[in-house]
């Protein structure tokens, strides 16, 4: 999240490093009362090497105002207006604090497990196929919480939007897993302007007409405690004197993951160094004022998501794959999700300053997309045209030339034309290696990267076409503070620390796998408007 950083601020705190200015300077003010080591915190690095943002200041103690409610709520995305939503409604008086001047989400889906279909063995099938693709690293109640608790938060989110005028489109599918099936339900809105975004604004304002009140514009500095427990957060105002918001119940940390400040991006998930951020509002600064405050992190390394792109890189179809260098690289039949595993090479070539190394193109022929159609038929789980209510790119959208030679030349004019700052590509280069995979194919076998013999489908008859794909921008780095099955965060002997609960992705073991598993299509909205509601419900009723 985003604040207004003074220069007298940066004296005051020490000097910022290479957090970048905003992330690092609203960080930098989470003091805690008692100080975590950097080694709780969930980091390998010794004291001596301890971060910018881990470095104690001096506690606020002087306040302009003190306000005071049950809940107070740090953060206006999903989770934030969800946990709102449900400790209203459960008779408690809630505050919400937010460090910009309005809501604000990302996305397009949020996904529900349809308790309507799926019956209890289902639901179980459900948290373990997560389990299994998160690498046996969640904590298997947060997983049962989201399956049991997602289809009410879902169904809420989607009817509060409707009602205002922001209606979904629902995506439905199914999964057999180990004998059993699970129906899931998602909401989606990637047919409207803002997206899921378009939802958040409109449910934030059936909150404040329901009696929630929003402080926009109020960064949370600093975790307030007394006698070890948690009782309010500390914000700051746009005249730089200090706010603080009481609260009876608890406070809930719903400010979103760091995804948006490179320090601590590159001190828990080091292997994003290079790619881009897309959202710098997500500076991490609320899961610092936790660790200050006793909280420990999810440890090193954390699941990212490397998922942007749009419609073009995600059409996964398994023809031809060439790198920035003319040259195939890899199996073709390999998830979006994971392609970024393969291209930390290529972003080190560009001394991780340009995150277009990470593209690359797939090369497909003049019926690329009946034969896909039909790999789609056969193993949806391995061939994708699209994502959720996503429609299939038209034409216009790719590069398409009559000979191999022009698509050569095309794929060239191409980086040129939408400013890649890629070194053209030896067009040579480019043909030999099309020619030399349609030899490859006559033979029947992928003596080069064991691709499955079904999708060795040579690259022959034009017109041709070439697809811009490689995911290369991080919409969230999906870590957080470690958490119990309530939501309530833990101290460094693993107690719950009172009066202190975190969702959505400022709460950790959700995930755990190398990447964010897109297997379940919106998990992860699904998993922020989940967590948020049943927070808020727990919370209220203590």
């Amino acid at each position: 999240m985003t604040a207004n950083v003074t220069r007298r601020d940066l004296f005051k705190f020490g000097g910022i490093a290479a957090a970048g200015a905003l992330g690092a300077g609203a960080l930098a003010g989470c003091a805690p009362t008692t100080a975590s080591s950097p080694a709780e915190a969930g980091s390998s690095e010794s004291a001596g090497d301890t971060p910018e943002f881990l470095k104690q200041p001096e506690p606020i103690t002087e306040f302009a105002e003190t306000k005071e409610f049950d809940v107070v709520v740090v953060g206006a995305g999903e989770s934030g207006l969800s946990a709102a939503h449900t400790a209203q409604e459960a008779g408690a008086h809630v505050a919400v604090v937010q460090n910009i001047g309005t809501a604000q989400t990302t996305g397009n889906m949020g996904a529900s497990v349809d308790l309507d279909k799926t019956d209890e063995a289902g639901v179980q099938a459900a948290v373990q196929f997560l389990m299994e693709k998160n690498a046996y690293r969640s904590n298997r109640k947060l997983l049962e919480a989201w399956a049991h608790n997602s289809h009410e938060a879902i169904h809420w989110w989607a009817d509060t939007a409707a009602a205002r005028g922001v209606e979904s489109k629902p995506f439905d599918s199914s999964k057999e897993y180990n004998g059993y099936t699970f129906y899931l339900h998602a909401n989606t809105y990637n047919h409207m302007e803002g997206a899921h975004n378009d939802a958040a604004m409109v449910i934030a304002e059936q909150l404040a007409e329901d009696g929630v009140e929003f402080f926009y514009n109020s960064p949370a500095v600093q975790i307030y405690k007394e006698d070890n427990r948690v009782t309010g957060v500390i914000c700051q105002n746009e005249d730089d004197s200090y706010t603080l918001y009481k609260a009876a119940k608890g406070v809930i940390l719903a400010s979103g993951d760091c995804s948006g400040n490179e320090e601590m991006r590159n001190y828990y998930c080091p292997d994003l160094r290079g790619f881009k951020t897309m959202s710098e509002f997500r500076d991490g600064m609320g899961m610092v004022a936790g660790i200050w405050a006793g909280a420990q992190m999810t440890p090193i390394n954390h699941s990212k998501m490397v998922h942007g792109g749009g419609v073009l890189t995600r059409l996964q179809v398994p023809f031809l794959n060439l790198d920035i260098h003319g040259e195939r690289f890899m199996n073709e039949v390999l998830s979006f999700a994971y392609l970024n595993n393969l291209m930390r090479d290529y972003l080190a070539e560009y001394d991780y300053q340009n995150s277009m190394a990470a593209k690359f193109f797939t090369i497909m022929p003049a019926n690329w997309l009946e034969t896909a159609e039909k790999w789609v038929e056969e193993d949806p789980s391995e061939v994708q045209l699209g994502v959720g209510n996503g429609g299939i790119p038209d034409e216009s959208q790719l590069i398409k030339a009559d000979s191999i030679e022009e698509l050569a030349s095309a794929i060239n004019q191409y980086m040129v034309d939408e400013s890649w700052g890629i070194d053209p590509i030896d067009e040579a280069t480019i043909v030999a290696s099309i020619e030399h995979y349609n030899e490859l194919c006559a033979t029947g076998m992928d003596t080069e990267f064991g691709k499955r013999a079904k999708y060795l489908v040579p690259i022959e008859e034009g017109p041709f076409y070439a697809v811009p794909r490689g995911a290369n921008s991080v919409p969230a780095i999906l870590g957080g503070l470690i958490v119990d099955e309530n939501q309530q965060c833990l101290d460094a002997d693993g107690n719950p620390i009172e009066g202190f609960f975190a969702a959505g992705n400022a709460s950790g073991q959700f995930y755990g796998g190398v990447d964010y598993p897109m297997d379940i299509e919106g998990l992860s909205v699904g998993r922020a408007i989940t967590s948020g509601f049943v927070t808020g419900r727990y919370v209220a009723s203590l």
